[in-house]
């Protein structure tokens, strides 16, 4: 499990007058958007909680916003944090971006600046790397869609929603507890959706918009989360279902799709 940083323990270490060759900043660099900078992971640089090594970059983004993110490295497994001002994280990934080098796509929730960490997947890597920041526009047409009947609310691309599965929730025909959320998706469109739980086995469903279920899954996303990749039919609004795989399995789980 990757360990979320705090505001205080994201500033990265860095001296001139250390051994030769490239090292950290003192103080977070900056990207701007639609532009791309280059860095070098050296073993002189800030260790997250795992020991692995990691560089900042910092950008300013609008609420609303669609951003990918891409951390491209020939040198070593590139995994890429995105954190809030205040140093939370709220998005992450590994390999989305090909092969060992990390993409994130995320609808920002507020108009400041936001944190990028260029990270190792593996705790000692270090090598050249990249950081490509680039807007994908305004998500104005999934914002203004209403959520379908039944659904708790909308998830938007690049979001992770908290919430808790109780015996008050509705159940499916096999008395399962569920609960659903809209999403709304163009025809052709690849999505990543993930349900995870410490408390239940995670089931998660897509269905369409009169509740005809299109994929599911059970375990994909690792021990007893679940994960579905898929590409979308039509555009236009989805549901996503997050599940218990047992009768009578409760507790918090988190749903994000990417």
């Amino acid at each position: 499990m990757r360990i979320t940083l705090t505001a205080a323990s994201v500033l990265l270490a860095g001296c001139a007058s250390a051994a030769p060759g490239p090292v950290a900043p003192a103080l977070p660099g900056t990207i701007t958007m639609n532009s791309e900078v280059s860095g070098q992971i050296t073993n002189r640089d800030q260790r997250l909680p795992d020991s692995s090594f990691y560089q900042l970059w910092q950008f300013n983004g609008l609420a609303g916003q669609m951003v990918q993110i891409d951390v491209r490295s020939t040198d070593f497994d590139a995994y890429a944090i995105l954190q809030d001002q205040s140093g939370t994280r709220i998005a992450y990934d590994d390999d989305a971006g090909g092969g060992t080098n990390a993409r994130i796509i995320f609808t920002l929730p507020y108009t400041g600046p936001y944190r990028v960490l260029a990270n190792s997947y593996r705790r000692g890597q270090t090598g050249r790397y990249t950081v490509r920041l680039t807007s994908l526009g305004m998500a104005t047409a999934a914002a203004a869609t209403p959520p379908l009947p039944g659904t708790k609310g909308q998830i938007m691309r690049g979001q992770t929603i908290t919430s808790q599965l109780s015996l008050a929730d509705p159940k499916l025909s096999d008395g399962s507890t569920y609960q659903a959320w809209t999403f709304v998706g163009t025809a052709g469109e690849q999505i990543v959706m993930d349900v995870a739980s410490s408390d239940f086995d995670a089931y998660a469903i897509i269905q369409d918009s009169n509740s005809n279920r299109l994929a599911s899954d059970d375990d994909s996303g690792g021990g007893t989360n679940a994960r579905i990749t898929f590409t979308l039919p039509y555009t236009g609004a989805y549901r996503l279902v997050a599940n218990t795989y047992r009768v009578g399995g409760y507790g918090n789980y988190t749903l994000s799709v990417r």
